[in-house]
């Protein structure tokens, strides 16, 4: 069903609404831990790469359990929604079973996605059934191509095998399974085909697909980075298997095809690409635990903005005092954004993307006929409630 034009800008005028309500009431309803910057790979195109850090700062576990406790004790967790577990590659953290267990006595603390490339899961089974045992209840599995691209892309030789494996038996084992797939020069044309094969063998809940940023390693080799054509090629394959997908979307058989955090598409695609209008929500609703106990958002975001470090300081007052830079925009509206008539749905686009000289708006490069799933693109709620607990 495609909606008419006024019935699109009440649905936009209904969701900016929602947007500005949570940017004042900011309810902190996700915790993004980067649990280390450790890894067992060494991938071409990683945010967040070990070499960038000093993991003789990595926190103790003493230190995540007494943070998450405080977090428990001093904020309001009526709305509180997931933790989302990122690296590094997560499982190289010997205490993380140790960190969970811990942590799972509060209740809030029973939702918990984990971000890995597989390979410690696929050599360790028995990992499964004691994750659950904890509160996770998703897993996020990163396949970034065949097999000889992603062992390329991730410079390990049956590296692709083991995410696969992982893969299939996190699907085997009861999780919510997201496999993910950075889209860059060199894998774009097997995504199909790809896709076809995860959908057939692995049949996970979400079949994500983002588009490289110039960030971390990736801003090192421009030779990932997408062409325009290979972009719209990417766009196409998104808009045409999330709307033969989208219909079944409460199904949770179905292998549900969508756009990762790309930013913001325009008007015209918002809503034809992933259940959900894209905004930004780092330091809005998402808090940040980086690896050395520092207090921001997603970890891809530069450690230029770093709000607080809980060694020293209230978790609590850095989140209602600080964080101005993720909750008023205004700062960023500047360039190709000062004139932009979209600018009070997108705000400048993922803060990750803040402090690139690369910096790229999908909404001024994409343009198509909108389509919407059934019409209506507050149908399901998904900004910024339960989308993000795959």
């Amino acid at each position: 069903m495609i909606a008419g034009d006024g019935e699109l800008d009440d649905l936009f005028q209904q969701w900016r609404g929602r947007i500005e309500a949570l940017i004042q009431e900011h309810p902190m309803q996700i915790i993004s831990w980067e649990a280390t910057r450790r890894c067992n790979l060494n991938c071409m195109h990683c945010g967040s790469p070990a070499e960038d850090a000093d993991h003789a700062e990595e926190l103790t576990t003493d230190e995540v359990v007494g943070a998450f406790e405080q977090i428990a004790r001093d904020f309001d967790m009526k709305q509180f929604r997931h933790i989302n577990i990122t690296g590094g590659e997560p499982f190289v953290r010997r205490d993380l079973l140790e960190v969970l267990r811990q942590i799972g006595q509060h209740s809030s603390y029973r939702n918990i996605d984990i971000q890995t490339n597989g390979v410690v899961l696929a050599d360790n089974p028995a990992l499964f059934d004691e994750l659950k045992a904890v509160g996770v209840t998703g897993l996020g599995v990163s396949i970034d191509g065949l097999e000889a691209s992603h062992d390329a892309f991730r410079r390990m030789p049956g590296c692709f095998a083991k995410a696969f494996e992982a893969s299939q038996k996190a699907v085997e084992s009861g999780y919510t399974v997201t496999v993910s797939v950075v889209a860059h020069s060199g894998n774009v044309d097997e995504i199909p085909e790809l896709f076809e094969l995860v959908k057939r063998e692995i049949r996970p809940r979400v079949f994500r697909v983002m588009t490289i940023d110039p960030i971390g390693r990736a801003e090192l080799d421009e030779q990932l980075l997408l062409s325009p054509a290979q972009l719209w090629q990417v766009i196409g394959f998104l808009q045409k298997e999330y709307q033969a997908s989208c219909a079944t979307y409460p199904d949770p058989s179905v292998t549900m095809v969508e756009l990762g955090c790309g930013g913001w598409l325009g008007k015209e695609l918002e809503g034809t690409l992933r259940p959900m209008i894209f905004h930004c929500i780092a330091g809005i609703i998402n808090l940040g635990i980086l690896y050395d106990g520092k207090l921001a958002s997603c970890s891809n975001i530069s450690r230029e903005f770093i709000e607080g470090d809980l060694r020293i300081e209230s978790i609590k007052d850095v989140w209602e005092n600080r964080y101005q830079r993720y909750r008023d925009p205004s700062w960023r509206r500047t360039g190709r954004c000062a004139d932009c008539d979209e600018w009070d749905y997108c705000h400048g686009g993922p803060m990750h993307q803040s402090d690139s000289h690369q910096r790229s708006c999908l909404g001024q490069a994409l343009g198509s006929v909108l389509r919407t799933c059934d019409g209506d693109l507050l149908a399901y709620n998904w900004w910024p409630l339960s989308r993000y607990n795959t």
